[in-house]
């Protein structure tokens, strides 16, 4: 093999960096999740308001997107201005929402209630009733479900 420039030589492969999710990870909703998934947001979202019980909601059809204000940093964010609406009634949810969602269906509905804002598993478990290793559980598999994604300091 005295020919063969690759004789003993081995590749050399990266490991991949998996990142620790504990109780403190906090998670948001990915909007390019949903922009590269097959689903549809907006069905999505009318659905969850249907299955709570919300079927008057009111927006106009002509309004594409509008400015939010963040309140602790003062940016200014282009939010669709539907899902801006549904975030306003999400915000209102009733005390028992919880018991009538999946696990993932509620802890979708808190962080848009939250207006998106990242939120630490130990929240998200006490606002929707559950156990945070429950919840960490369910959010730390190899899927994604509904575009929640955790939020890495770096």
């Amino acid at each position: 093999m005295a020919g063969n420039p690759l004789a003993g030589k081995r590749p050399k492969l990266k490991a991949p960096v998996f990142r620790q999710m504990t109780e403190d990870t906090r998670f948001h909703i990915d909007y390019d999740w949903w922009d590269k998934s097959t689903m549809d947001l907006r069905a999505y979202l009318a659905t969850r308001l249907q299955a709570l019980g919300i079927d008057d909601v009111q927006f106009d059809e002509t309004v594409d997107e509008i400015d939010v204000v963040d309140m602790e940093t003062g940016e200014v964010h282009r939010v669709d201005g539907f899902q801006y609406v549904v975030q306003t009634y999400f915000s209102q949810l009733p005390d028992d929402f919880a018991q009538r969602s999946s696990l993932v269906d509620a802890v979708f509905c808190v962080l848009l209630a939250n207006a998106n804002q990242p939120m630490r598993v130990t929240n998200i478990a006490d606002k929707i009733g559950r156990s945070a290793d429950v919840v960490l559980k369910t959010l730390n598999g190899p899927r994604i479900y509904q575009g929640i994604s955790p939020v890495f300091d770096d």
